[in-house]
């Protein structure tokens, strides 16, 4: 069930009118919401809800033991159990078949032949994304910075709560349980709130990441020999304004919808363009995953307390495992060892240069660091969207072919790249005071946006729904 379909829709306007008509009975919410994520998720493949359901009942139990006993050695019992059971399902759904054929690449190099089996299995959508967030619970409470809940369907709708099920934001129970326990309350500005972000959201991957995708970014990563270098540029270009789209706009439409049962998600996206190195853009570019490698690896990893080689060493593994929790392949294996040796040499100049963090560059300097950090970024994407290393190093080489015509670009790609970068680079108050302008229309001149905006967005449609890229990690 897609964001952008009208499925999803019918079913959001199902949810929220059960949610509110029960916003007087608690518990009754509670299970009818846990009921609705359940029935969201299972529409994608049903026999798959056991292993969300599965790891709620492990972090439950978990939570609950950990902290009932004073028992050192029980408590870490019952956190090894959560960490073992989440991990081990994300390894054998999404990593087994990628270590097997590693393993047995490596025995043929070696002069042996090694054959293990392999599991024919679909990647259960949204499996990293919910195994952190359960994560978290018990680590969080084995920290003894949170206590858990006793009421399991609260827990529940914390581990399966759709808006944000399969593609996050990654939410975190001292966020999220609260809002479950407080007193239900909306108010017109929040939905209003809610209604902009879910169309902002749609802009954004139907009107400019899908239109990227069908009109060139996928034809040239699928034939990279029938583009000119240039067009492969113009095609990384595309793809880095694709992704971005596609992701934050999937964000803002979960936040959107979660904002019209009077529930907030944490921003996932601060314009990460405008970064002006890749520590930076990773503070920028999927926030919520970056802050909870850097709070449960990282730092329980000693951080920078232990000695500037240990330092780095964290460094370069916890972005290496944030390249490679993006897929069991080999182009992200690159993609992370590429990230992190880029994060280690940035920390390595930064030391160098003594810069003091308060110091603030001219206005020209800082515009240069984000052109370069930029390019850094685009061009990384070539492993990002690449189908294999081969599919890599193919359109890696037609970027060197020397051919610069332009001809297979189109006038409406040419247009969408200029208006989405021009947009991305706008200070941040100017999307706040059109987020408020909304607000502040009566409520026919709001529906009559809205029924404008999906009018459009209709027409502009690609005949075929095109998945949000994150649903595959």
């Amino acid at each position: 069930m897609l964001f952008h379909s009208l499925d999803y829709f019918i079913f959001l306007a199902i949810a929220v009118l059960g949610y509110w008509l029960l916003h007087s009975q608690p518990m009754s919410r509670l299970v009818f919401l846990f009921g609705a994520s359940c029935a969201f998720y299972m529409a994608w493949h049903p026999a798959y809800i056991v292993l969300i359901l599965g790891s709620a009942v492990l972090d439950y139990t978990a939570g609950l033991r950990i902290h009932r006993s004073n028992n050192p050695r029980v408590r870490k019992a019952w956190l090894i159990a959560s960490l073992c059971g989440n991990l081990g399902l994300l390894g054998v759904f999404k990593y087994y078949n990628f270590f097997v054929q590693a393993a047995g690449d490596t025995a043929g190099l070696l002069g042996m032949d090694v054959r293990l089996p392999l599991l024919n299995v679909l990647l259960p959508v949204g499996i990293s994304f919910y195994t952190f967030q359960t994560l978290s619970y018990s680590i969080d409470i084995y920290r003894r910075k949170i206590e858990p809940t006793r009421n399991f369907f609260r827990f529940a709708v914390f581990v399966t709560y759709f808006p944000q099920l399969v593609a996050g934001p990654i939410v975190r129970a001292s966020e999220f349980l609260p809002q479950l326990s407080c007193r239900l309350s909306v108010s017109s500005e929040q939905i209003s709130r809610g209604l902009f972000w879910i169309l902002v959201g749609l802009v954004k991957k139907v009107a400019v990441a899908d239109y990227l995708s069908v009109n060139l970014v996928d034809r040239v990563f699928d034939n990279p020999e029938l583009f000119t270098s240039s067009e492969v540029v113009v095609a990384l270009y595309a793809f880095t304004m694709q992704i971005y789209c596609d992701f934050s706009g999937y964000t803002d439409v979960a936040r959107g919808s979660a904002l019209l049962m009077g529930i907030r998600l944490p921003e996932n996206f601060d314009r990460p363009y405008q970064a002006t190195n890749p520590a930076e853009f990773w503070r920028r570019w999927h926030m919520t995953l970056s802050s909870w490698l850097r709070d449960y690896l990282y730092f329980p990893l000693g951080g920078s307390r232990r000695g500037p080689i240990r330092a780095y060493f964290n460094l370069w593994l916890t972005m290496f495992l944030i390249g490679l929790w993006h897929g069991a392949s080999w182009t992200f294996v690159w993609y992370g060892l590429l990230q992190a040796g880029a994060m280690v040499l940035h920390r390595a100049a930064y030391r160098a240069s003594k810069r003091t963090k308060d110091a603030v560059d001219p206005w020209s300097v800082r515009v240069s660091k984000v052109f370069f950090c930029l390019q850094f970024v685009v061009f990384s994407r070539i492993l990002f969207r690449a189908t294999s290393v081969d599919n890599a190093v193919d359109v890696t080489s037609r970027i060197f072919s020397g051919t610069s015509s332009v001809a297979q670009v189109s006038a409406g790609v040419w247009a969408l790249l200029a208006v989405s970068f021009i947009a991305h680079y706008v200070p941040r108050q100017v999307i706040g005071s059109m987020e408020t302008s909304f607000v502040r229309l009566p409520a026919p001149l709001q529906a009559a946006t809205l029924a404008t905006g999906a009018a459009i967005l209709s027409m502009i449609a690609t005949s075929a729904a095109v998945p949000y890229i994150y649903f595959q990690f």
